[in-house]
Formats: C-alpha cells, sequence, structure tokens
C-alpha cells in the first residue's frame, strides 16, 4: 500500500489508471456537447432572426400561450433571466451563455438537456415552431447569432 501512495502522492497522472480514471476524466470539460449527427446541419430559416410575425409567434411560445406544455419563461424568466424555479437554467441575457450555434440551441429545445429539468419539446412543438421560439430567445442579447 504504501508503494501505492508514493505513486499516487509523486505523480497522480500515472496513479488514475489504477483506480479506473484516465487524465481527462479528470479535467473539466469546457466544450459544449457534440450534436448529434441529424441536428449538425439544423438552420434558422433566412431572415427569421429580425422577422416581426416570427418573433412574436416564438413570444407567444416562449410564455406558454401556444401550448401550456412548453412554458420556457417558467424556468428561463419572462426577461430570460433564471427563475427560482429554473435555478441553473442559461440566462439568455448573458452572452457568455448563448454562444452556441443555433442547431445546437434546437437540438437542446428538441431533445431536451441531460441532467437537467429540461425536457425536450419536439413532440409539443413543430420544427417551425422551434425556430420561432429560438428567434425570440436570441433577442434578448444584442451581439447573438
Amino acid at each position: 500500500t504504501s508503494v501505492i501512495i508514493a505513486v499516487v502522492i509523486l505523480n497522480p497522472s500515472e496513479a488514475f489508471p489504477l483506480f479506473g480514471f484516465s487524465e481527462e476524466e479528470s479535467k473539466p470539460k469546457d466544450s459544449a456537447p457534440a450534436i448529434p449527427p441529424e441536428y449538425q446541419d439544423k438552420q434558422m430559416p433566412n431572415g427569421w432572426k429580425m422577422d416581426p410575425q416570427v418573433l412574436a409567434a416564438g413570444k407567444a411560445i416562449y410564455e406558454g400561450k401556444t401550448n401550456t406544455k412548453v412554458k420556457c419563461a417558467g424556468c428561463h424568466g419572462e426577461d430570460g433571466t433564471p427563475t427560482r424555479k429554473g435555478r441553473g437554467a442559461k440566462n439568455f441575457t448573458d452572452p457568455s451563455e448563448t454562444r452556441d450555434s443555433n442547431a445546437h440551441w434546437f437540438w437542446q429545445i428538441s431533445e431536451g438537456k441531460r441532467r437537467t429539468k429540461m425536457r425536450g419539446h419536439k413532440k409539443h412543438l413543430t420544427e417551425e415552431q422551434r425556430w420561432q421560439v429560438i428567434a425570440y430567445i436570441r433577442t434578448f442579447v444584442k451581439s447573438s447569432k
């Protein structure tokens, strides 16, 4: 046991495999998860980011007026700032939390976000409606993609 303790203390990177860990697992993961192939090429229709009708439809979805099963504002807040219920949810007013690609957002709105309260909404929203809500969410930050 003293040999193992010495290895752990003197060279921890070589000790990780002894316990079933790799050095990569010990480092925090900064990058976003890979988008599944079926969502990688998804793109918001041209002109939708600034279209008043699209944004109005997206706002109605976000607020839960279009479909009561989908109310983004319940967790993300009416103004894009997370509510108490949505503790840990993305803050849509913070540019650093909203820099993911539109394809990434489409995937997470469709399928949900693992290990969070965020559920997928592809059963509740059409593809068009998912793009409308993404367009609306992007209005909370002026420097959006």
